[in-house]
């Protein structure tokens, strides 16, 4: 008499091992508005690192070369606020145009009264003509 063996082999998909996908970066975009009847205006996009943000902005219609104080302040565009965090100069190129990104190293919570991202008219704050805003956006809470 023969015997009839069968042997049954694991028929379910074989077993993989696989890193949980990493948590997804906190990002803010937002929008560069002209001010003072400045032509300027862009997008911006705010990244939280470890310990750190990182703030892009991109902006068109600034006078060919020409160069830029930026910060973050308090507040909004409507209700300005002092200065929180200074940013890189922005230097547009010949045809009017900069991107430029900044990191800020702290950790950052965007307080009840709101940010802004804020460019201005001059290098820097020598002269009272610098100081006016040619661009503005306010930072939604994330």
């Amino acid at each position: 008499m023969g015997v009839l063996a069968i042997v049954a082999c694991g028929g379910g998909p074989a077993s993989s091992t696989t890193s949980p996908a990493a948590p997804p970066t906190p990002t803010i975009k937002f929008t560069m508005g002209a001010q003072n009847a400045s032509g300027v205006s862009g997008t911006g996009e705010v990244v939280k690192g470890s310990g750190s943000f990182t703030v892009t902005i991109k902006l068109t219609g600034m006078a060919a070369n020409s160069s830029h104080i930026s910060h973050v302040h308090t507040g909004s565009c409507a209700k300005n606020g002092g200065i929180a965090y200074a940013l890189s100069q922005v230097i547009a190129d010949a045809s009017g145009a900069a991107t430029v990104t900044s990191t800020v190293p702290v950790d950052y919570s965007i307080p009840a009264t709101g940010w802004y991202v804020n460019v201005h008219h001059g290098p820097d704050f020598s002269a009272p003509a610098n100081g006016p805003s040619i661009s503005c956006g306010d930072l939604p809470a994330a």
